[in-house]
């Protein structure tokens, strides 16, 4: 099992966690509901707000997800290491 590169929590326990490949969020009871995107399906990712910030992650399906209440530094560490992880595997044109 491989560590992630970064994870950070948001609103109801809701866990995104970004791996070097894929991104996962996990959410529910013991964090029991867990979405894998690979990088190649994830279209978007943006930060909104100063206080509570919100991660919306977009994928190539259309698929939004929003990550409410976020610690701002937290969003914008993730979305840092996606853009990051995007760029050396060659996904941006």
């Amino acid at each position: 099992m491989e560590a992630p590169i970064t994870q950070a929590t948001a609103h109801n326990n809701t866990i995104v966690a970004v791996f070097a490949d894929h991104v996962e969020v996990k959410s529910g009871w013991q964090s029991q509901n867990v979405e894998s995107f690979g990088l190649k399906q994830v279209a978007t990712v943006a930060v909104r707000g100063l206080v509570n910030a919100t991660l919306t992650l977009e994928t190539n399906t259309g698929r939004a997800l929003q990550l409410n209440r976020m610690a701002p530094p937290d969003a914008r560490r993730v979305k840092r290491a996606i853009e990051a992880q995007k760029r050396l595997a060659g996904l941006y044109d």
